[in-house]
């Protein structure tokens, strides 16, 4: 299957021309929206047209990386519909806290399965490596998976490699140069959207986006640049930080002035997740009540990983020095944590197969303004599409798969308000998409 070109914004603005309407789809997450993010959907559009809409695919209640979302789902759709966003979806927890790839299998899947989505621009460290050819190769090999590459990917694991280690050494193997670009973790979750598209054939033109200022997991405030990285503003803000001048003073030269307004708002109804306290708690509860056979029910849970979460927990005084025990060369932190977020949110071998390969089940919108109010009744003359929803609990009449994705995330956003300081449990039922009025 032919692959879709990769490509960068002058080139992306020249194949434009013919295209009736395009709309761009983006992904992400957005804890919380920063000036880089801003500046990422600007270059977006002009890569395109500057009319464009862009469809949002953003993380429910947990991010990536296996950690709850600093501000939750609703918060953050208003970030990014005030800041060039018009459609927001959701990416539910099934794939949200998932790997790279199942990450970018549910993402990439919503955005084509809108039937409206055109173009998939992604953050890329160097856009410029984004080459057709050796994306093309990269992606086939994945795909393909020959046995070579097999071979040497159980090699490495064996060896004791981190997963995402053993497959960039693996593809090393098979295409030498390729490191470079898969090493880096957004290029590597590029590399994972690029695949998803040849696998499933999807009509979207990969754009990618050269990203600017600091590397996505940079905890350094950036006092010499408006740019600074997600997880810098949350550690900023986290704890005791939101009270010092200081922190508050750059935060706020950081991200736009309507996130600041909101995440205020947020502090002061307790719903920011601020320390890793409260989920410590309840982990540590979890795994007191848990035999290895029991944590061999959770779904991902490898053969030796749940004697290692046993063997640590009564020894650690906190959440990240537990994560530290058990981090070694085969298990990275993020794939600890989310681990630990998949045992508490019960995520077991059944409800697992609620991830979608393909077409999702369901299509949940969490808000738009007046251009995606239009793009919403455009999508509702498509015959045959995945049905869109805008109450999860509309999950229900779809299929036995959607009851079971719906059922997941419903648990997946209680666990998030028990780690909040005002907690609401009954607040996913009652959430109804955001309608932003543009001013």
């Amino acid at each position: 299957m032919a692959m879709k070109n990769t490509i960068t914004a002058a080139e992306a603005a020249k194949n434009a021309e013919g295209i009736k309407r395009p709309v761009i789809g983006v992904v992400a997450e957005y804890d919380p929206f920063h000036n880089g993010h801003a500046l990422h959907l600007s270059k977006a559009k002009k890569a395109i047209e500057a009319a464009a809409p862009i469809v949002i695919a953003l993380s429910s209640s947990f991010t990536q990386r296996g950690l709850p979302s600093f501000a939750d789902k609703m918060a953050r759709t208003k970030m990014a519909l005030a800041n060039g966003a018009s459609l927001v979806l959701e990416l539910p927890f099934v794939h949200a806290c998932s790997s790279g790839q199942g990450f970018a299998r549910g993402a990439v899947g919503i955005l084509a399965a809108t039937r409206l989505v055109t173009h998939l621009a992604f953050g890329a460290e160097d856009a410029s490596a984004f080459s057709l050819q050796k994306t093309s190769e990269l992606s086939s090999i994945l795909n393909q998976e020959p046995l070579s590459f097999k071979l040497n990917l159980k090699k490495n694991l064996a060896a004791g490699c981190s997963y995402p280690k053993a497959l960039a050494l693996a593809l090393e193997c098979e295409l030498p140069g390729s490191w470079d670009l898969v090493s880096s973790p957004n290029n590597a979750l590029a590399i994972s959207y690029l695949t998803e598209i040849q696998k499933n054939g999807y009509p979207l033109t990969p754009i990618a986006v050269q990203r600017e200022g600091s590397a996505h997991n940079d905890e350094s405030p950036v006092f010499l640049s408006n740019i600074a990285s997600a997880t810098a503003v949350r550690k900023a803000l986290s704890g005791g930080g939101w009270g010092k001048c200081e922190n508050a003073a750059w935060v706020s030269g950081a991200v736009p002035s309507f996130v600041m307004a909101v995440l205020e708002e947020e502090r002061e109804k307790g719903r920011l997740y601020l320390d890793d306290g409260k989920l410590w708690d309840l982990f540590r509860g979890f795994l007191v009540r848990s035999t290895p056979h029991d944590l061999g029910n959770c779904a991902g849970m490898e053969e030796g990983l749940g004697n290692l979460f046993l063997k640590h927990y009564a020894r650690a005084d906190s959440y990240e020095d537990f994560l530290g025990r058990c981090v070694c060369a085969r298990y990275t932190r993020n794939r600890l944590r989310r681990q630990s977020i998949r045992c508490l949110a019960g995520l077991d071998h059944r409800s697992a197969s609620s991830r979608f390969s393909g077409e999702p089940p369901y299509i949940r919108v969490l808000g738009y303004d007046d251009v995606g109010r239009g793009l919403l009744r455009e999508r509702r003359k498509i015959d045959g599409a995945v049905p869109f929803i805008t109450r999860l609990v509309a999950a229900n009449d779809i299929s036995a798969t959607a009851r079971k994705m719906a059922e997941l995330e419903f648990r997946a956003s209680r666990l998030r308000e028990l780690l909040l300081p005002a907690p609401d449990l009954t607040r996913e039922e009652k959430l109804i998409p955001v309608f932003y009025e543009s001013r």
